[in-house]
Protein backbone atom coordinates (compact mmCIF):
# COMPACT_ATOMS: atom_id res chain seq x y z
CA UNK A 1 0.00 0.00 0.00
CA UNK A 2 1.42 3.73 -0.91
CA UNK A 3 0.08 6.76 0.05
CA UNK A 4 0.53 10.07 -2.34
CA UNK A 5 1.19 12.13 0.79
CA UNK A 6 4.68 9.63 1.04
CA UNK A 7 6.06 10.26 -2.08
CA UNK A 8 9.32 12.14 -2.02
CA UNK A 9 8.88 14.51 -5.33
CA UNK A 10 5.03 14.35 -5.54
CA UNK A 11 5.56 16.77 -8.95
CA UNK A 12 8.27 15.02 -10.45
CA UNK A 13 8.09 15.19 -14.43
CA UNK A 14 9.07 11.12 -14.35
CA UNK A 15 5.11 10.79 -13.14
CA UNK A 16 3.57 12.24 -16.29
CA UNK A 17 1.15 9.97 -18.41
CA UNK A 18 0.71 7.68 -15.38
CA UNK A 19 -2.54 6.79 -13.45
CA UNK A 20 -2.90 7.96 -10.11
CA UNK A 21 -2.76 4.64 -8.38
CA UNK A 22 0.94 5.11 -9.32
CA UNK A 23 1.49 7.29 -6.35
CA UNK A 24 -1.26 5.78 -4.01
CA UNK A 25 -3.47 2.87 -4.14
CA UNK A 26 -5.62 3.66 -0.96
CA UNK A 27 -7.99 5.50 -2.77
CA UNK A 28 -11.18 3.60 -3.31
CA UNK A 29 -14.15 5.75 -4.75
CA UNK A 30 -17.04 4.90 -4.22
CA UNK A 31 -18.94 7.48 -6.92
CA UNK A 32 -18.26 5.63 -10.40
CA UNK A 33 -18.29 9.14 -11.81
CA UNK A 34 -14.85 9.75 -9.92
CA UNK A 35 -13.41 6.24 -9.94
CA UNK A 36 -13.66 6.22 -14.23
CA UNK A 37 -11.89 9.35 -14.19
CA UNK A 38 -9.02 8.75 -12.11
CA UNK A 39 -8.54 4.94 -13.62
CA UNK A 40 -8.52 6.83 -17.36
CA UNK A 41 -6.81 10.32 -16.46
CA UNK A 42 -3.12 10.52 -16.29
CA UNK A 43 -0.96 12.25 -14.54
CA UNK A 44 0.05 16.06 -15.83
CA UNK A 45 2.74 17.58 -12.86
CA UNK A 46 3.12 21.03 -14.85
CA UNK A 47 4.66 23.98 -13.53
CA UNK A 48 0.82 25.73 -13.30
CA UNK A 49 3.12 28.91 -14.82
CA UNK A 50 0.53 31.94 -14.81
CA UNK A 51 -2.30 31.51 -16.79
CA UNK A 52 -3.40 35.25 -17.77
CA UNK A 53 -6.91 33.74 -19.95
CA UNK A 54 -8.06 31.40 -16.96
CA UNK A 55 -6.87 34.62 -14.58
CA UNK A 56 -9.43 36.66 -16.68
CA UNK A 57 -12.20 34.19 -16.90
CA UNK A 58 -12.15 33.35 -13.44
CA UNK A 59 -12.21 37.41 -12.79
CA UNK A 60 -15.25 37.66 -15.23
CA UNK A 61 -17.21 34.78 -13.50
CA UNK A 62 -16.15 36.45 -9.83
CA UNK A 63 -17.90 39.17 -10.71
CA UNK A 64 -21.07 37.94 -12.14
CA UNK A 65 -21.30 35.75 -8.82
CA UNK A 66 -20.92 38.54 -6.64
CA UNK A 67 -24.15 40.80 -8.70
CA UNK A 68 -26.10 37.51 -8.86
CA UNK A 69 -25.38 36.33 -5.13
CA UNK A 70 -25.58 40.37 -3.83
CA UNK A 71 -28.80 40.08 -2.70
CA UNK A 72 -28.27 36.96 -0.68
CA UNK A 73 -25.09 38.22 0.76
CA UNK A 74 -26.80 41.29 2.02
CA UNK A 75 -29.46 39.43 3.63
CA UNK A 76 -26.91 37.39 5.04
CA UNK A 77 -24.81 40.00 6.51
CA UNK A 78 -28.42 41.84 7.64
CA UNK A 79 -28.75 38.37 9.78
CA UNK A 80 -25.45 38.59 10.91
CA UNK A 81 -26.20 41.92 11.91
CA UNK A 82 -29.35 41.24 14.25
CA UNK A 83 -28.56 37.74 15.27
CA UNK A 84 -25.08 38.63 17.57
CA UNK A 85 -22.57 41.13 18.39
CA UNK A 86 -19.54 41.14 16.12
CA UNK A 87 -18.60 42.44 13.17
CA UNK A 88 -20.55 41.37 9.77
CA UNK A 89 -17.59 39.89 7.75
CA UNK A 90 -14.32 37.90 9.47
CA UNK A 91 -10.87 38.54 8.02
CA UNK A 92 -7.60 35.89 8.67
CA UNK A 93 -4.39 35.40 7.00
CA UNK A 94 -3.82 32.43 5.32
CA UNK A 95 -0.88 31.12 3.47
CA UNK A 96 -1.56 31.28 -0.46
CA UNK A 97 0.61 30.43 -3.47
CA UNK A 98 4.00 30.29 -3.31
CA UNK A 99 3.67 30.69 0.43
CA UNK A 100 2.35 34.22 0.29
CA UNK A 101 0.12 35.39 2.76
CA UNK A 102 -3.19 36.89 2.47
CA UNK A 103 -6.57 37.42 4.31
CA UNK A 104 -9.31 35.67 3.31
CA UNK A 105 -12.73 37.08 3.75
CA UNK A 106 -16.18 35.47 5.08
CA UNK A 107 -19.11 36.24 6.50
CA UNK A 108 -18.67 35.93 10.80
CA UNK A 109 -19.96 32.36 11.98
CA UNK A 110 -18.55 32.60 15.35
CA UNK A 111 -18.83 34.61 18.39
CA UNK A 112 -16.63 37.87 18.91
CA UNK A 113 -13.50 36.84 19.75
CA UNK A 114 -13.88 33.45 19.79
CA UNK A 115 -10.43 32.57 19.90
CA UNK A 116 -9.78 34.84 23.28
CA UNK A 117 -10.40 32.14 26.07
CA UNK A 118 -9.18 29.58 23.42
CA UNK A 119 -6.32 30.60 21.65
CA UNK A 120 -5.37 29.61 17.98
CA UNK A 121 -7.31 26.48 17.66
CA UNK A 122 -8.66 24.73 14.49
CA UNK A 123 -12.79 24.72 14.85
CA UNK A 124 -14.42 21.06 15.14
CA UNK A 125 -17.64 19.46 14.78
CA UNK A 126 -19.82 21.30 17.27
CA UNK A 127 -17.86 23.76 18.03
CA UNK A 128 -19.50 25.78 20.57
CA UNK A 129 -17.89 29.31 19.44
CA UNK A 130 -19.74 28.73 15.87
CA UNK A 131 -23.17 30.94 16.53
CA UNK A 132 -26.44 28.87 15.45
CA UNK A 133 -26.57 31.34 12.12
CA UNK A 134 -23.07 30.60 11.67
CA UNK A 135 -23.90 26.80 11.74
CA UNK A 136 -26.00 27.22 8.92
CA UNK A 137 -23.68 29.17 6.97
CA UNK A 138 -21.15 27.30 7.20
CA UNK A 139 -23.24 24.15 5.98
CA UNK A 140 -24.63 25.78 3.40
CA UNK A 141 -20.95 27.35 2.67
CA UNK A 142 -22.83 30.78 2.08
CA UNK A 143 -20.32 32.00 4.62
CA UNK A 144 -17.86 31.25 1.98
CA UNK A 145 -19.48 33.88 -0.52
CA UNK A 146 -17.19 37.37 0.47
CA UNK A 147 -14.29 35.29 -1.01
CA UNK A 148 -15.02 36.07 -4.54
CA UNK A 149 -14.04 39.28 -3.66
CA UNK A 150 -10.15 37.57 -3.30
CA UNK A 151 -10.95 36.06 -6.20
CA UNK A 152 -10.84 39.49 -7.76
CA UNK A 153 -7.62 40.46 -6.01
CA UNK A 154 -6.29 36.99 -7.71
CA UNK A 155 -4.99 35.56 -4.08
CA UNK A 156 -8.07 33.17 -4.93
CA UNK A 157 -8.84 30.49 -7.41
CA UNK A 158 -12.60 29.00 -7.48
CA UNK A 159 -10.92 25.13 -7.15
CA UNK A 160 -7.88 24.24 -5.62
CA UNK A 161 -6.58 24.02 -1.96
CA UNK A 162 -8.20 25.57 1.05
CA UNK A 163 -5.77 27.86 2.41
CA UNK A 164 -4.54 26.70 5.82
CA UNK A 165 -3.64 29.71 8.59
CA UNK A 166 0.37 29.98 8.67
CA UNK A 167 0.34 29.09 12.59
CA UNK A 168 -0.84 25.47 11.60
CA UNK A 169 1.52 25.34 8.15
CA UNK A 170 4.62 25.93 9.91
CA UNK A 171 3.82 22.79 12.43
CA UNK A 172 2.23 20.86 8.99
CA UNK A 173 5.29 21.46 7.07
CA UNK A 174 7.57 20.03 9.34
CA UNK A 175 5.67 17.05 10.29
CA UNK A 176 3.77 16.05 6.64
CA UNK A 177 5.88 15.05 3.77
CA UNK A 178 5.15 17.08 0.63
CA UNK A 179 2.75 19.77 2.61
CA UNK A 180 4.34 22.73 0.94
CA UNK A 181 3.12 21.13 -2.00
CA UNK A 182 0.19 23.03 -1.76
CA UNK A 183 1.49 26.33 -2.15
CA UNK A 184 2.64 25.48 -5.98
CA UNK A 185 -1.03 26.66 -7.29
CA UNK A 186 -3.45 29.28 -6.07
CA UNK A 187 -5.86 28.02 -2.99
CA UNK A 188 -9.58 27.86 -3.36
CA UNK A 189 -13.45 28.47 -2.82
CA UNK A 190 -13.75 24.92 -3.18
CA UNK A 191 -11.84 21.58 -3.93
CA UNK A 192 -11.26 18.06 -4.20
CA UNK A 193 -10.74 17.78 -0.38
CA UNK A 194 -13.85 20.01 0.13
CA UNK A 195 -16.19 17.38 -1.07
CA UNK A 196 -14.14 14.00 -0.48
CA UNK A 197 -13.33 14.85 3.53
CA UNK A 198 -15.39 15.25 6.31
CA UNK A 199 -15.37 19.01 7.98
CA UNK A 200 -12.77 18.09 10.33
CA UNK A 201 -10.88 15.60 8.75
CA UNK A 202 -6.89 15.83 9.45
CA UNK A 203 -4.75 18.10 7.45
CA UNK A 204 -2.62 14.75 6.33
CA UNK A 205 -6.48 12.88 5.12
CA UNK A 206 -7.00 16.57 3.10
CA UNK A 207 -3.76 17.04 2.22
CA UNK A 208 -4.10 13.49 -0.25
CA UNK A 209 -6.67 14.76 -2.06
CA UNK A 210 -5.21 18.27 -2.64
CA UNK A 211 -2.15 16.75 -3.98
CA UNK A 212 -4.49 14.62 -6.45
CA UNK A 213 -5.89 17.58 -7.08
CA UNK A 214 -3.19 19.47 -7.76
CA UNK A 215 -1.29 16.36 -10.22
CA UNK A 216 -4.76 16.42 -12.25
CA UNK A 217 -5.13 20.43 -12.19
CA UNK A 218 -5.60 21.06 -15.73
CA UNK A 219 -8.40 18.57 -16.29
CA UNK A 220 -11.56 20.86 -17.31
CA UNK A 221 -13.19 17.91 -16.76
CA UNK A 222 -12.30 17.40 -13.07
CA UNK A 223 -12.39 21.12 -12.61
CA UNK A 224 -15.99 20.83 -13.27
CA UNK A 225 -16.89 17.85 -11.75
CA UNK A 226 -15.43 19.25 -8.45
CA UNK A 227 -18.21 22.23 -9.42
CA UNK A 228 -20.89 20.31 -9.68
CA UNK A 229 -20.78 18.16 -6.63
CA UNK A 230 -19.99 21.36 -4.38
CA UNK A 231 -23.15 22.92 -5.78
CA UNK A 232 -24.83 19.61 -4.85
CA UNK A 233 -23.15 19.80 -1.19
CA UNK A 234 -24.63 23.38 -0.97
CA UNK A 235 -28.22 22.61 -1.83
CA UNK A 236 -28.54 19.55 0.15
CA UNK A 237 -26.54 20.57 3.13
CA UNK A 238 -24.26 17.48 2.89
CA UNK A 239 -21.32 17.13 5.05
CA UNK A 240 -19.29 15.41 2.16
CA UNK A 241 -20.38 14.37 -1.70
CA UNK A 242 -20.04 11.07 -0.76
CA UNK A 243 -17.40 10.07 -2.92
CA UNK A 244 -15.34 7.85 -0.90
Amino acid sequence: MKSIIEGENIISPSLRGKSFKVVDDTISWRNPLFNTFFNKARINPTAHKKDLLVDAFEYVCALVLLLLFSPIMIATAFAIRISSKGPILYKQVRVGQNGKNFEIIKFRTMIQNAESHTGITLSWDGDPRITKLGAFLRKSHLDELPQLINILKGEMSFIGPRPERPEFTNVYVKDIVNYRVRENVKPGITGLAQIACVYDATAMDKLKYDLLYILHKDSYLLNLMIAWYTAKKMFFLKNTAELV
